[in-house]
């Protein structure tokens, strides 16, 4: 199958995708769970319990001590991995490497690469969709140029697939 001038074979194209969907719906999952421990789904309570603060706010302004700060630490990430889309998106990031390594493969890791930032251009629909995130024009205006650069970059291989 042909993509961009890309002679790739049908099982390298759809390990591809799927590694590449995966990736986009783990990092929808876990920006969900977090917004719900910072407080997007459980209001203020929710973020003073994790400790995860605001913008300009230092988590560990609170922190006495290296004891403390540690202790804090654990609750911190024991919460964290405690959210059910947290850990359902680590999940996913794991299935994803299971079809990336078996991309790596069958292709050079230059050629396979540069397809996750279609990933960028999926996760930044989503996240404007599911999660209500506004995208200005400029941040579309650095994703069609990254985008040019991936073509320039994986349109530049003669061979892509190893035997």
């Amino acid at each position: 199958m042909r993509i961009i001038g890309l002679k790739l074979k049908p099982a390298v194209l759809l390990n591809l995708a799927a590694s590449v969907l995966a990736g986009v719906f783990a990092q929808l999952l876990m920006k969900y769970g977090v917004n719900g421990l910072k407080g997007a789904r459980g209001g203020a309570a929710a973020a003073a319990k994790t400790g995860l603060h605001a913008p300009g706010v230092s988590a560990g302004a609170e922190a006495g001590t290296v004891a403390t700060g540690i202790i804090k630490a654990a609750k911190i990430l024991y919460i964290i991995f405690s959210d059910k889309f947290v850990i359902a998106g680590i999940l996913l990031y794991l299935v994803s490497m299971f079809f990336w390594i078996k991309v790596l493969s069958k292709i050079d890791l230059s050629v396979a690469y540069p397809f996750v930032s279609v990933g960028i251009v999926l996760t930044v629909l989503l996240a404007s969709a599911a999660l209500g995130e506004s995208v200005p024009p400029m941040r579309w205006l650095g994703i069609f140029v990254t985008l040019c650069g991936v073509y320039i970059t994986v349109s530049s291989h003669d061979e892509t697939v190893n035997n």
